[in-house]
């Protein structure tokens, strides 16, 4: 495991940085954006304190899927894939059956042995597993609609990671158990859920689905209003085709530090800091396009 040599994290000076290199060893690609924005700051700071010799792919795979998540309109794809009442359908079909409080209180965060134990009874197998190293790390979960003799869905999570990554893939997986009957979808095939993959989901509505149901979860509707709205005229700006102000971006870090003991200062090595990082534009970007798109 790769470990943060003295980090600037912690600094605006890290945090505003024109032209960033971002370095692979002998590969440097730069950055030129007029304003680069926190994301660009917090990535080049995690990849310059890595030891290149290790986590090299893990580091560009991470990297690369932050730049292009946080250039991503959020607005587009949920207006391509789902009109208003079908994601009420997938809002009512979560709490009637898991999270009955969906939206209105964040999804609170349990072992994985207490995550299995309140899922029991609703026709899943569940399988933990420990997977360690870069590759084994690069695999958060995933859900497979048959398995074994007893043809249940299985939903398989990598219990290596942080605690919230963990508890953000359970969430995943089962939203694919809870809509899989809302799509007219016969996969037999495992979806995965991997660090690199949050650009695909924008363009698989099974995905997106159950992304939805991770974002409501982590940021229901007070707390996205207030981390998401303008502040004077509390509304919802329309503006899921833009990156994440900075501003937004350190309150979203603010939070999930104090809900979900996520933080992006502490002993994590460098490539899980980017690998949640992009998960974590991810699911802020698609919770500020549910409010501005559908007022969710």
């Amino acid at each position: 495991m790769i470990r943060c040599a003295k980090s600037r994290l912690g600094t605006l000076s890290a945090l505003h940085v024109l032209g960033v290199g971002f370095e692979w060893g002998i590969m440097t690609t730069k950055v030129t954006r007029k304003h680069s924005s926190l994301f660009d700051g917090l990535a080049a700071d995690i990849v310059k304190a890595s030891n290149p010799s290790h986590g090299l792919l893990v580091s560009r795979g991470a990297s690369e899927e932050i730049r292009f998540l946080e250039q991503q309109d959020y607005g587009l794809p949920l207006r391509k894939m789902f009109a208003p009442s079908q994601v009420r359908d997938i809002v009512k079909e979560a709490t009637k059956a898991v999270w009955p409080q969906l939206n209105h209180k964040s999804v609170k965060l349990v072992s994985p042995s207490e995550f299995t134990r309140l899922w029991t009874g609703l026709g899943v197998q569940f399988r933990l597993t420990k997977l360690s190293g870069p590759q084994g790390l690069a695999l958060l979960g995933f859900y497979v609609r048959k398995m074994g003799g007893s043809r249940l869905p299985l939903i398989c999570v990598n219990t290596a990671h942080h605690p919230a990554a963990v508890g953000a893939a359970f969430s995943h997986e089962m939203g694919h158990h809870l809509t899989a009957r809302l799509f007219d979808s016969h996969k037999e095939h495992a979806q995965l859920l991997a660090y690199t993959a949050y650009g695909e989901h924008l363009s698989d509505p099974e995905e997106l689905a159950a992304d939805v149901l991770v974002s409501l979860g982590v940021f229901p509707g007070d707390t996205a209003r207030t981390i998401f709205m303008e502040p004077k005229t509390k509304k919802s700006a329309k503006t899921a085709a833009e990156e994440l102000p900075d501003s937004v971006f350190t309150t979203v870090l603010k939070y999930v530090k104090g809900s979900y003991g996520l933080s992006f200062d502490g002993a994590l090595s460098s490539d899980r800091k980017l690998q949640y990082m992009a998960a974590l534009i991810h699911f802020a970007k698609l919770r500020r396009a549910l409010l501005a798109e559908y007022d969710i």
